[in-house]
């Protein structure tokens, strides 16, 4: 019997470990001097990856466009009618282009 319930254990620890995020979206900007890559994944978060590093953002509330923002690491990008703008400890940077490859 508690080969079984281990066994079981384990089917069940292994079938909740194949939930995968998949990236909707990726682009490339040019925000001021600093370059960005950006993937939107289809759990409401984002991956930046800027100056080798990853940041996880998670979308919030936002009320004239989208925003992502990693609270911890002090990095947010938000999109509006206007542009898209990156903010890293508290520096705001100049609206990003979006780098077309």
């Amino acid at each position: 019997m508690k080969k079984y319930v281990f066994g079981l254990a384990v089917l069940l620890a292994a079938a909740g470990c194949t939930n995968s995020v998949e990236v909707k979206n990726e682009l490339e900007y040019k925000c001021g001097s600093q370059v960005i890559r950006s993937e939107v994944l289809d759990d409401n978060s984002m991956i930046v990856h800027m100056n080798g590093v990853n940041y996880v953002l998670t979308r919030v509330a936002y009320p004239d466009g989208t925003r992502y923002e990693n609270l911890v690491s002090r990095v947010s990008l938000t999109a509006t009618d206007g542009g898209t703008y990156l903010a890293v400890n508290g520096v705001n940077y100049p609206m990003c282009e979006e780098i077309m490859r």
